[in-house]
């Protein structure tokens, strides 16, 4: 398993990671995650009580020469511990330096490589689709982007990448469709929510509206304060929960959105910073209502997967595969990204509406149950690697 990020870094992706190396260890599969030394306090070699094992190489830092240095020691790694493998799965980052030379290492050393597109998008470097659109896409970034290319395999999580990878000349057969799935033993409606939130130091007396995910600038966030402060000032009934941080991210907000809290004197946002599963589970179950405002286009989110199979009623943007995962009126409700209004709009009407939510919430957990299941998925992906 390839990738950049992986635990204690917590997102969609390292989760996605994490579970389904979980998931092929107890199928008799052997496990092994490399990704990136991002902090030196962290050990280079770790055995997870899950059984499967993590190699972290590199130096630490988010500069391009931390990245060129990653890519270099995981070339070098894949090299000599060639014997201890067959198969290279790379999770998201393809033309990324990691990932690339994850897919060029394998193309080397004639082992299938399976790379997981995270997001619409990602492929792209210039033009309209592009996550971050550059004018000049230097010439190595072109090259990563050839490599990108050349996988045996690609997991698609939605229809939108499957589009994509087929617009990029990859052939049906090599294409697999499945989303991201979420452990629904764990992520599941709470029992006791009064005494939970007494535990956690949240207000029992409030409506709880809940982010959970990296503060990022492409998760919306900054729309989601200006519909906050315009809600604070109407209504004192509602707090919001933010469960994550900016940390090792070129494109945080985890600060200024800090300073606008404290400088609009809203005391009724809770940064409470990144946390594990079990931990996150825990928060979810507090939660009354969950908010996505993501402005780029999303696979099947984890986070908004993790509140539904919570039983939260979910607001989030018309983007990406949140179209799919989403249904609008049904079990939560879809507005435009970037915009303040409809987000203030929309948590207008689900605080001062608690049967909807209840509604919505069940409708919610049923469709996790349905599509996104950790068995149900973890078995297709399972049964698709055993094939290869």
């Amino acid at each position: 398993m390839i990738i950049e990020r992986f635990f204690p870094f917590v997102g969609g992706a390292e989760t996605q990671c994490y579970q389904l190396s979980e998931e092929f260890t107890k199928k008799g599969a052997k496990v092994l995650v490399v990704t990136k030394q991002w902090q030196n306090n962290l050990p280079r070699k770790e055995k997870f009580k899950q059984g499967f094992e993590v190699v972290r190489l590199g130096s630490p830092g988010i500069s391009r020469l931390a990245d060129y240095l990653g890519g270099f020691h995981l070339l070098l790694f894949l090299l000599t511990n060639r014997q201890s493998y067959n198969l290279l799965y790379v999770n998201g980052g393809l033309a990324n330096i990691f990932g690339s030379t994850a897919i060029l290492t394998g193309k080397i050393l004639s082992k299938k490589v399976i790379a997981k597109v995270e997001t619409p998008g990602e492929l792209f470097f210039s033009g309209p689709k592009a996550l971050s659109p550059k004018r000049f896409v230097h010439p190595l970034i072109k090259l990563r982007l050839l490599l990108a290319k050349k996988a045996n395999f690609y997991v698609a999580q939605t229809n939108e990448v499957k589009k994509e990878l087929l617009e990029f000349g990859m052939k049906e057969g090599q294409i697999k469709s499945l989303p991201n799935c979420v452990d629904e033993n764990v992520f599941k409606p709470g029992k006791n929510k009064k005494n939970l939130r007494k535990k956690l130091d949240l207000p029992s007396d409030k409506i709880i509206v809940m982010f959970c995910g990296r503060l990022v600038q492409r998760k919306g966030l900054v729309f989601l304060f200006k519909a906050w402060k315009k809600l604070s000032q109407k209504q004192k009934k509602a707090v919001l929960v933010l469960l994550g941080s900016g940390k090792n991210q070129p494109d945080s907000v985890e600060e200024q959105l800090r300073k606008a809290a404290k400088k609009d004197k809203m005391r009724n946002i809770y940064f409470l910073d990144e946390k594990q599963k079990l931990e996150v589970a825990k928060y979810l179950q507090t939660a009354d209502i969950f908010v996505y405002p993501s402005i780029h286009s999303e696979g099947t989110a984890l986070s908004v997967l993790e509140a539904m199979s919570s039983g939260l009623p979910i607001i989030a943007t018309k983007v990406g595969g949140l179209k799919t995962v989403v249904s609008d009126n049904e079990n939560g409700l879809l507005v435009k990204k970037e915009d303040s209004e409809a987000i203030y709009s929309a948590l207008k009407l689900l605080i001062n509406n608690p049967a909807q939510r209840a509604k919505f919430g069940k409708k919610a957990r049923e469709a996790v149950l349905k599509k996104y299941s950790l068995a149900r998925v973890s078995e297709g992906y399972f049964n698709f690697l055993s094939r290869l």
